[in-house]
């Protein structure tokens, strides 16, 4: 089963140790838990359609790797703070991270479009602590020729404790450059048919909220639980192949740490 417009979707809504809120902490601007030790996990992720006539939207994934103190590494990409401490308001990161391709099969009104190859971006993060709460910047560029641009993003995390069960709901916004749009939403003149008019946008914002849950069931495994929501502005939404502006997607997944 092909995940790639799941993938996409989850770029959309993407998801400082904390004393109260059990071990589940940001950094980086990513959601980890168990800070020190390695974890493997899976599960199951299902959303809205990004692409009209997309043809799957559920799909089972897996994750695992290391989180450390200043240095994590897992499926999702790898990153390392060199600035600050988890008692500091300021921490700095850098990381890489990866893109998804896309198959002309995913959906059907990509037939017959040249497929996108997978990118992997190299970006700077800022994490400023307020309070209970963090703000995560990001900004990323490309550096394998894919797409030749770059993403920002700015978010608010606000990490809760109800009893043994973490709670983080956030809200933030992404910025897509010009670049990015066309090169996921983009439909050239050679590419155009009656269903698929030439389509060429500008930079494109989404607005996400949405949450993550972290349920301890023993010492080592967690039930975890997410959903997020993403309203894309219509420089990217008003392509042609693009479904909706309206993207969500929700996982659930169990975790074993050792």
């Amino acid at each position: 089963m092909k995940t790639i417009s799941l993938a996409i979707s989850a770029i959309l809504l993407s998801h400082a140790a904390l004393a109260d809120t059990g071990n589940t902490y940001i950094r980086n601007g990513n959601i980890y838990t168990h800070e020190g030790h390695a974890v493997i996990g899976g599960g199951v992720i299902t959303g809205s359609k990004m692409y009209k006539g997309q043809k799957d939207q559920t799909s089972a994934y897996i994750n695992g790797g290391y989180h450390g103190v200043d240095f994590n590494a897992d499926l999702t990409g790898i990153n390392y703070r060199f600035l600050g401490t988890n008692e500091d308001t300021f921490n700095m990161s850098v990381f890489v991270t990866t893109n998804p391709g896309l198959d002309a099969d995913d959906a059907t009104i990509l037939k017959g479009m040249k497929d996108r190859d997978m990118s992997a971006d190299l970006g700077l993060n800022a994490d400023v602590h307020l309070g209970q709460g963090t703000l995560a910047g990001k900004f990323q560029q490309d550096v394998t020729g894919a797409y030749e641009s770059f993403q920002a993003d700015l978010t608010y995390y606000h990490p809760l404790a109800f009893g043994s069960v973490d709670f983080v709901p956030y809200a933030g916004v992404h910025y897509y450059s010009e670049k990015f749009v066309n090169y996921y939403g983009g439909v050239s003149a050679a590419d155009a048919t009656a269903e698929r008019h030439e389509y060429k946008g500008d930079g494109a914002f989404a607005y996400k909220v949405g949450y993550a849950m972290v349920v301890p069931v023993t010492e080592h495994v967690d039930i975890t639980q997410s959903t997020g929501y993403s309203y894309i502005s219509s420089d990217f939404a008003d392509s042609p192949l693009i479904d909706t502006q309206n993207q969500w997607a929700t996982t659930l997944g169990v975790n074993y740490t050792f």
